[in-house]
């Protein structure tokens, strides 16, 4: 068969075939050969354009990245909902080919200079402020970029943002739209308020045993007990490892002999100084011969702790007859430190300029740093060995635990293997507040076809900084409901709370009745035992009265009628609230800066300016032809 293969392959229409294959490759490439066959497989199209498959792979791990990035240091992938993931990166490549292709029928474009420009001024591409190329290609790898992928992103974003940005820009308020805002936004209202609370009544209602049967059989599902898993597990846990680990006394000594032959020790110098200042009140010229003078009088047997107290300008340091102290290398300015570090003990410097001044400087002592003996550094560097020798234990463990109880059935070897507890914990759910089973990781693959149907273990799961577990599920319990003995008294507390708060409201219906009736609140108000309180020129802002107090009051309109101005609602889980409004007072332009009107106008607009582009957006994709795959 081969042969005869072989044979034909050499005849003249086999070569015209194979000519043609060459021709057409080298002219339209391979694409033209298998793309015409099958083409790539597409996600999405949007009026007859595809979003490919490849296209849409790499949206969705460009946003994963971005995800893991937002979440910081304890980034799990585990976390995010990969349904979610996709079809959230497909509505939004799906709405941006809606856009691209309206961009294009209007003839949109940005330069590639433009671009290009932008590129080079952004930060992180930046060495000291300068751009650098090298820099650019690092950050865009780490963001699994090319540069071509990153400029063609680039400008398709701007292009599209022309339209947003011109639509957002042509909106406008006029003065008059603008002005009736301020005096709604800025508005001040004045009003009375009193609170009935539900919980001074409840030791006044009663709840029967029917009541509490009736409740129950009518409300059934909202005593519904989850579903759950018995699990048996084995926690690996790092603190755990350290009780019973001796350090080798050796190994002590080793460390503290490489540490001390490493041991540079570096001199502190023991430094005093008089500075005199140049500053507007003191030119160098001055400052210069100032100094000279009070070296001439040191030279001449005065005291320079006396000088320092009498004459230094360095308030920090004078009181102390210019004491600063021990200091290493580091510390000072570059010619105060040369200069100090080139006297003996006991030995002044000439004068020496810095930019605070001249100064005169005296080595007063030279302290060398020396290593500290073996038995001030035991302590540390055991405890330094203890952890060391933990991390890597746990390490060990983690790994022997997650291979055992991979190809284990059950827990029981891992525990032999390692030494540790089989525990166990009844009707966990997602519910559960222990510790180790409210992890999200647990929780999961708490319930997986893997654990509670294939009866596996699960992988070894990191719950924690140095605390692992690794567990199975041995039951798994059906969502059921509660029987009512096991919740009568928290029916009957709901029922306490029900009528209690029907007692509050029918409080308050009598308090607004008799304030309708021409009573004054606050004589009502007192009789009743309720605190009235009055509150003038608040604004919407105000945070000192409840939001739902005035929210309510902000919605009153003000009436001459008595009936129409005071209302009642309930508040704060039951709670009982009666306000009266008593007044309004508009918000004023004339007490409104022009930068602030400005600002407000503008805010105004680009809210006005948002809501047209989404409009055209939402037009734009009715009228496009989509179709998900």
């Amino acid at each position: 068969m081969l042969q005869d293969i072989r044979k034909n392959s050499q005849g003249t229409v086999a070569k015209l075939i194979v000519g043609l294959i060459v021709v057409v490759f080298a002219l339209f490439g391979v694409e033209s050969i298998v793309g015409g066959l099958s083409g790539e497989p597409e996600v999405a199209t949007v009026n007859g354009k595809g979003i490919t498959e490849s296209k849409f792979a790499r949206a969705v791990e460009g946003k994963r990245r971005q995800i893991l990035a937002q979440m910081g240091e304890r980034a799990d992938p585990d976390l995010i909902d990969e349904g979610l993931l996709r079809s959230s990166v497909l509505e939004g490549m799906i709405t941006e080919e809606i856009l691209v292709q309206d961009a294009e029928e209007k003839g949109l474009f940005v330069a590639d200079a433009a671009v290009d420009d932008y590129i080079r001024g952004v930060e992180q591409f930046k060495i000291d402020g300068v751009f650098s190329n090298e820099r650019m290609q690092m950050v865009l790898r780490n963001a699994g970029l090319t540069l071509k992928a990153y400029r063609d992103s680039l400008k398709s974003q701007f292009v599209l943002n022309q339209t947003r940005s011109g639509l957002i820009a042509s909106a406008f308020v006029l003065g008059d739209e603008r002005d009736e805002v301020v005096a709604l936004d800025r508005q001040q209202r004045s009003f009375g308020v009193a609170t009935v609370f539900k919980r001074d009544y409840l030791d006044a209602v009663t709840v029967s045993d029917e009541e509490i049967s009736v409740y129950y059989e009518k409300n059934k599902d909202s005593y519904q007990k989850s579903k759950s898993v018995d699990v048996s597990y084995i926690e690996l846990n790092k603190s755990d490892l350290g009780k019973s680990l001796e350090v080798d006394e050796a190994e002590v000594q080793s460390l503290y002999d490489t540490e001390r032959a490493e041991f540079v020790g570096e001199e502190e110098r023991v430094a005093a100084h008089i500075l005199i200042k140049i500053d507007e009140n003191s030119t160098d010229e001055q400052a210069l011969t100032k100094i000279k003078e009070i070296e001439v009088r040191i030279k001449s047997g005065e005291e320079f702790s006396v000088l320092a107290k009498e004459l230094s300008e360095d308030e920090g340091s004078s009181q102390n007859g210019g004491d600063l102290g021990r200091s290493g290398k580091g510390v000072y300015v570059s010619d105060f430190e040369d200069a100090l570090f080139a006297l003996n003990v006991g030995q002044i410097s000439a004068p020496v300029k810095t930019e605070f001044g001249y100064h005169l400087i005296k080595l007063a002592g030279i302290e060398a740093n020396e290593f500290p003996a073996f038995d001030e550094m035991r302590a540390g560097l055991e405890e330094r060995l203890r952890q060391e020798a933990i991390d890597q234990l746990y390490v060990e463990k983690s790994e022997m635990l997650a291979d055992i109880s991979y190809s284990s059935p059950d827990l029981a070897e891992s525990s032999d293997e390692l030494s540790l507890d089989i525990q166990q914990l009844a009707g966990v759910s997602l519910d559960t507040k222990n510790a180790l089973f409210s992890n999200a990781k647990v929780r999961k693959v708490l319930f997986s076809d893997d654990l509670v149907v294939g009866q596996n273990n699960s992988e070894l799961i990191e719950v924690g900084d140095g605390q692992s577990l690794v567990f199975r599920v041995d039951a798994y319990n059906e969502a059921s409901v509660l029987p009512l003995v096991a919740v009568k008294g928290l029916v009957r507390n709901t029922l306490k709370g029900i009528k209690s708060s029907g007692f509050a409201e029918s409080v308050g219906q009598e308090f607004i009745a008799r304030v309708v009736a021409g009573e004054e609140p606050k004589e009502i108000s007192d009789d009743m035992g309720l605190n009235w309180r009055q509150h003038k020129d608040i604004k919407r802002d105000n945070i000192m009265v409840n939001r739902e107090v005035i929210t309510r009051i902000f919605a009153l309109e003000k009436t001459d009628v008595l009936t129409e101005s005071i209302i009642g609602f309930d508040v704060l889980d039951g709670d009982y609230a009666i306000v009266r409004l008593d007044g309004v007072v508009s918000g004023d332009t004339e007490n409104t800066t022009s930068l602030e009107l400005h600002s407000i106008s503008n805010m105004l607009g680009d809210g006005l300016g948002a809501a047209d582009y989404r409009n055209y957006q939402s037009a734009m994709a009715e009228s496009a032809e989509i179709e998900r795959q």
